[in-house]
């Protein structure tokens, strides 16, 4: 058997080197996209979640739903003036795009494991206030609808008349 010399052996490290050197490249390429999908996300997002919120902020109604609780997940509208309630779904819908952005993150793998669970169960109580479920289904992307039909589709609080 015929040992290889020197320079053969010098030229597969180098072939090794290379070859390694585009996967690396590659892995890299995917992590960039990965981040920057991620930021057009957060932006389109953070877009929608500034609407609502300037449409609460100011609103002296607004501020009194928040302090009367009907931030929480167990709020029912059903009691409130056509302007409160106009309020009201601002309010759930801006709770509901701030967790499907935090969901599309998670889906991407930017969200640790133990933030992810807060969410989950944010995601859970919320809808399981069908006061508030119809805002998930009018306006989840095609993965969070996916995600939601996993959950339990009982009511803890409240059905439309």
């Amino acid at each position: 058997m015929k040992k290889p010399d020197i320079n053969t052996l010098i030229q597969l490290l180098g072939l090794i080197g290379v070859a390694a050197s585009l996967i690396f490249v590659g892995l890299e390429l995917r992590q960039s996209q990965t981040i920057a999908i991620a930021g057009q996300v957060q932006a389109r997002n953070q877009a929608f979640l500034d609407l609502y919120t300037s449409m609460m902020g100011e609103e002296p109604i607004g501020r009194a739903l928040l302090a009367d609780g009907f931030a929480t997940p167990n709020s029912d509208p059903t009691n409130l003036s056509e302007e409160e309630y106009d309020i009201w779904n601002a309010f759930k819908s801006w709770q509901v795009m701030s967790l499907q952005n935090a969901f599309q993150q998670y889906e991407m793998g930017l969200l640790p494991e133990t933030v992810w669970e807060q969410v989950s169960s944010r995601i859970q109580n919320q809808y399981a206030n069908c006061f508030s479920r119809q805002i998930f289904l009018n306006t989840a992307i095609p993965s969070l609808s996916d995600y939601l039909q996993t959950l339990s589709q009982d009511c803890a609080m409240g059905t439309w008349d």
